[in-house]
């Protein structure tokens, strides 16, 4: 989920270089814009932008990160939610048209609640492989399901009261609203694994949200900073007085600017520990289970979410701690 966790966060790097040295940071910013586009080609939860942070690496041209982070970047989320609503209006057309006991629809209405990605998968294969089988003219029939233990619908129960990301709460309930064996084992089989899936997309979308919009703020006021620092350096009398208290305010402006970046990245570590804390406890519970559902398959992907969630928390420390920094240094100006 996060791979690059424990790395810098480019721009702030960048940025707190900057406020250091002149002539070291543009080595270091170099170095700090390709860290923040690998980290949008491994973790970021759009295929188009992944792919084009992936182009833009791996690209001869020596202007390419750069120019992907001035326009490319942009471009690529406004691609991916063009292609989002594409994708749900062609799902919305074939769940709207096709029978209610046919793979189609069945097929349609997970896909509706998936993930960009899944969304964009089903569009591409599932939904003709749905086809060909109605088309075969096999019916879909009502899968047998064991009757369900009451302790497994007291955890589906926990797991709707206090699960930390909102579609695993909404899918266990519905689970637990359903009422049946069969909405108990459907959780346990693929809306838990499911809504886990959406909440990560969640997450992402966020950061991915802080990171735009703090840094461009932060590269915003920190550009008005310099020039009011130029203008006060080319002034003299109460005109350069006057100037220098539009210097301070602006880099005030910066440090208030990052100092609240800081903060939202520190709200951040705390989601991302909250669920790195549940999924622990599932993982526990997975081990001494003793009922018929697949605990093995839980618990591995509750080790693996632990460690995803894990390295979540650390990089968000990272970025708050930093963005704390850039804070700090702004205000010493």
């Amino acid at each position: 989920m996060f791979k690059i966790s424990g790395r810098v966060s480019a721009v702030a790097l960048a940025l707190v270089v900057t406020f250091a040295s002149a002539a070291p940071a543009a080595a270091a910013a170099t170095q700090a814009d390709r860290e923040r586009v690998q980290w949008r080609a491994m973790s970021d939860g759009r295929w188009e932008v992944r792919t084009a942070a992936a182009v833009a690496l791996n690209s001869s041209d020596p202007n390419a990160i750069t120019k992907f982070l001035a326009t490319g970047l942009t471009a690529a989320i406004n691609r991916a939610a063009s292609f989002e609503r594409s994708n749900v209006a062609e799902i919305s057309y074939w769940l709207r048209i096709s029978p209610s006991t046919s793979y189609v629809r069945f097929g349609c209405e997970r896909a509706l609640t998936a993930t960009h990605d899944e969304k964009d998968e089903f569009v591409r294969t599932g939904l003709a492989i749905l086809q060909d089988l109605d088309a075969s003219g096999q019916q879909q029939h009502e899968e047998e399901v064991a009757q369900q233990a009451q302790a497994d619908r007291d955890f589906v129960a926990s797991l709707a009261d206090s699960d930390p990301g909102p579609q695993v709460r909404a899918a266990a309930v519905a689970a637990i609203t359903g009422g049946e064996d069969a909405d108990i084992a459907d959780f346990f089989r693929y809306y838990w694994a499911a809504g886990a899936r959406l909440d990560d997309e969640a997450y992402k979308r966020v950061i991915s949200d802080l990171d735009l919009k703090g840094n461009a703020a932060l590269e915003r006021l920190r550009q008005a900073a310099l020039a009011a620092a130029a203008a006060e350096a080319g002034a003299s009398g109460e005109a350069a007085e006057k100037l220098h208290a539009e210097t301070v305010a602006a880099w005030r402006a910066v440090s208030t600017s990052a100092g609240g970046t800081s903060v939202d990245w520190a709200a951040e570590r705390d989601r991302a520990a909250a669920q790195a804390d549940k999924w622990r406890a599932v993982a526990e519970h997975a081990e001494g289970a003793t009922t018929e559902q697949d605990w093995a398959g839980v618990l591995t992907r509750a080790r693996d979410s632990v460690t995803d969630w894990e390295d979540a928390v650390r990089w968000a420390e990272d970025q708050s701690r930093l963005w704390a920094q850039i804070a700090q240094e702004a205000n010493d100006r």
